[in-house]
């Protein structure tokens, strides 16, 4: 073999050699499409399972979250909160702006002040006192009948006590009508009584003072009070002169 063709054959070699060493895998043009976000929730947005509100009372719901919270749910579904908290007021909880209750089974958060505060009723007791007139004669009624108007208090713990400086009570009321004595000095509950005589008193020109206490069976704090005063006209009536 002549010395060019060896010469040849060569170069041709070195070319091959050079061009495998160099050569990649084949480029692929690939266009990028567009960058999906991660989803998340809105800001503030929590969503909690009904099961998780169900309720019976006020005490079984607290705050949903453990800073600022924005929701309520069933204290046995909450978790332990070992998280520091900002002090500022940021949520409708916060700084008694409102609190969990149960309404309808379902935890939620009341408003401070949407339920107006109950008003207290004064305590008082004030004789109603009919007939005006009465003589042992009539035969419409054993007496004056005396009813309590009692105001502020539960009568089933009140004493009523009734005293009188002349006469007697009795007490007349369905369903027989039959008149009990009771003498000068009684105690009921608040129930209507009747004031009666038989004979007249020593002197005509001295009223008759009847004294109603109402006191609480517990303590023995009176609640209220009234009188009634009775005076004399001839020998045998007797009208009210004044309720105080």
């Amino acid at each position: 073999m002549d010395s060019d063709l060896l010469v040849l054959l060569a170069a041709c070699i070195t070319l091959a050699a050079a061009a495998g060493c160099t050569a990649g895998p084949p480029v692929m043009n690939v266009t990028p499409g567009p960058v999906l976000p991660s989803p998340s929730l809105s800001p503030g947005l929590s969503v909690i399972p009904a099961p998780v509100q169900s309720c019976v009372t006020d005490e079984d719901c607290v705050p949903a979250q453990c800073c600022h919270p924005t929701s309520c749910i069933n204290k046995v579904s909450k978790g332990v909160c070992d998280v520091m908290c900002t002090m500022n007021c940021a949520g409708p909880l916060d700084c008694g702006a409102g609190s969990c209750g149960c309404v309808n089974g379902t935890c939620g958060i009341a408003r401070a002040g949407s339920a107006a505060a109950p008003v207290p009723v004064p305590v008082s007791l004030k004789l109603e006192a009919a007939p005006l007139r009465y003589s042992p004669v009539m035969s419409s009624t054993p007496g004056i009948g005396l009813t309590p108007n009692l105001t502020g208090f539960d009568v089933s713990s009140t004493d009523v006590e009734w005293n009188t400086s002349f006469g007697r009570f009795l007490t007349w009321s369905p369903p027989d009508y039959h008149v009990n004595q009771q003498g000068a000095f009684f105690i009921n509950h608040g129930d209507k009584v009747y004031w009666s005589f038989s004979d007249m008193p020593a002197s005509a020109g001295v009223p008759v003072v009847i004294t109603v206490v109402a006191r609480d069976i517990r303590t023995g704090t009176i609640l209220g009070s009234s009188t009634v005063t009775l005076g004399w006209e001839g020998n045998s009536t007797v009208v009210v002169r004044s309720i105080l």
